[in-house]
């Protein structure tokens, strides 16, 4: 039974590592490796001590950062190229991950 999930939680790290800057819900990932959205919930916040939700936002706010460092985009396109649909959104989660804003980190980091 262990390696069955395994091989779940690897399908769904897999899809949403390559879904997520897309507008992709819990029951998108369920779907995609064919369980309940509850369980494979359950079971990814088994694996890894954090949920579905909160994955895809780490994922996110690092490629977030990537391109902060990396490109002269601005902020909004940033964001939405990232996956969040809303600036305030973006900006929310940034600082309660990062513990800054966007502006800042760039301003901080690229100088």
């Amino acid at each position: 039974m262990a390696s069955y999930q395994t091989t779940l939680i690897e399908k769904i790290t897999i899809y949403l590592t390559k879904n997520y800057c897309n507008d992709i819900k819990v029951n998108d990932i369920g779907d995609a490796v064919g369980l309940h959205p509850d369980y494979a919930n359950h079971i990814f916040k088994k694996a890894f001590g954090t949920t579905i939700s909160d994955y895809i936002a780490e994922l996110r706010i690092a490629h977030a950062q990537r391109k902060l460092l990396t490109t002269d985009m601005s902020i909004t396109d940033i964001a939405y190229e990232c996956g969040f649909n809303s600036i305030a959104r973006f900006n929310a989660t940034f600082f309660k991950k990062i513990q800054c804003t966007p502006r800042e980190y760039k301003k901080k980091i690229v100088k």
